[in-house]
């Protein structure tokens, strides 16, 4: 697989067809706390009754610098991330609209999150973890790659994956992934230790946080 592909595979995640979130593309609202000390970044706003727009992450605590208030979910992106990119995943469950943030480091390397909703009675409590395994099967699979490790994971109650891979012997694949409710999360790095290093993908990893 030529490097310069690796984000593009990893980020389609076999879309089929683009569409844009609520039928129009959104903008991110982006905010600097004063001194500059953290950026905090939104997938999108609210107005209030004066018209002006106000920013979710004010609402919602959270120490991390990324939000999205639709995909209910907050991650320490190191820079503010692009997206969302809104596709759709066609497979044996039927459509699923996929919403993915990206931070390229590299042609080979970077961060992202998504998340999508699996239609209603697919997701049940006894099949969680047989469907968090198919959906790291086949995430590696369609890089190329295959699970090498992996471990069962609990945020608040809700069933969880890390696992990990490489890619040609010289990118690590480093994910992890929960299922709340019908709604499937996935985030992680994908990079060569010297561009991402290992403290770096975990930190990010483990910043993942469920807003109620």
């Amino acid at each position: 697989m030529k490097a310069n592909l690796l984000l593009t595979v990893c980020c389609s995640l076999l879309f089929m067809t683009g569409c844009m979130e609520n039928g129009s593309q959104k903008s991110d609202a982006k905010s600097n706390t004063e001194n500059n000390t953290t950026t905090t970044t939104t997938d999108d706003g609210k107005t209030d009754n004066g018209g002006s727009t106000t920013d979710d992450s004010k609402k919602n605590e959270t120490k991390n610098s990324f939000q999205s208030a639709n995909g209910k979910f907050s991650i320490n992106f190191p820079a503010p991330p692009a997206g969302p990119e809104s596709s759709i995943e066609q497979n044996k469950a039927g459509l699923m609209q996929i919403f993915t943030y990206t931070l390229t480091v590299s042609e080979s390397a970077g961060y992202f999150a998504y998340y999508k909703d699996y239609h209603s009675g697919v997701i049940t409590d006894s099949n969680t973890e047989t469907m968090l395994k198919k959906e790291a099967d086949n995430f590696m699979k369609n890089i190329g790659s295959s699970v090498a490790k992996s471990s069962s994971e609990r945020l608040d109650g809700n069933k969880g994956l890390s696992f990990s891979g490489t890619l040609n012997d010289t990118i690590a694949i480093n994910m992890r992934a929960f299922f709340v409710g019908r709604r499937y999360y996935q985030f992680g790095t994908i990079a060569s230790n010297s561009e991402i290093s290992e403290k770096d993908s975990k930190k990010f990893i483990n910043s993942f946080e469920i807003i109620k």
